[in-house]
């Protein structure tokens, strides 16, 4: 799995253009209020079209609750409006995730990947500064290890969870920054 993120990181990497006319850095405040830090970045490719990355991690111990992953989420938008990075954008996004959650004693240990769309809008709030909102919703493949500690069950040796589910894929409210 991490294998797949960081070849999907460098392929994205490799496409983007040096001479992008505008990036902007930028956090989503709901993942930071679930305790999952993260940062993302925009590239403009031309007047309609951007490209958005966003990485999180979450380390979370919340009572009978343990969560270790991480995730990347690359995202094609296409914006609506005149202004490029203001107004109202639809997006193709994409999601590699590697976590293990524990509640009690069923633990979850697997990846996933997904697409879907997203739909959002962003706020100019000053030259530097915008808030975005996004939502995002698609399919996800689950490929996990399930099991119950509590019930005597062992940690399986190969993934016993596999499946595809229609899911919410995103959720955001975003502070942007424009560095150039």
């Amino acid at each position: 799995m991490k294998r797949v993120i960081t070849l999907l990181v460098l392929a994205v990497c490799l496409t983007l253009s040096v001479s992008a006319q505008r990036i902007n850095l930028k956090t989503n405040a709901l993942y930071w209020a679930a305790e999952t830090p993260n940062i993302g970045m925009e590239f403009r490719m031309n007047r309609h079209l951007t490209l958005n990355m966003e990485a999180m991690t979450s380390f979370m111990n919340i009572k009978d609750y343990k969560v270790k992953g991480y995730a990347f989420t690359p995202e094609m938008r296409y914006w609506l409006s005149a202004r490029p990075q203001a107004g109202h954008f639809i997006g193709l996004m994409g999601v590699a995730a590697d976590y293990d959650l524990t509640h009690k004693q069923c633990h979850h240990d697997g990846d996933a990947l997904g697409v879907g769309l997203t739909y959002g809008y962003s706020f100019v709030l000053g030259k530097r500064w915008s808030l975005e909102l996004t939502a995002g919703a698609g399919f996800l493949h689950r490929k996990e290890k399930y099991y119950n500690v509590e019930k005597g069950q062992a940690e399986p040796e190969k993934a016993n969870n596999t499946r595809w589910m229609a899911a919410p894929l995103k959720a955001g409210v975003s502070f942007v920054y424009i560095l150039k």
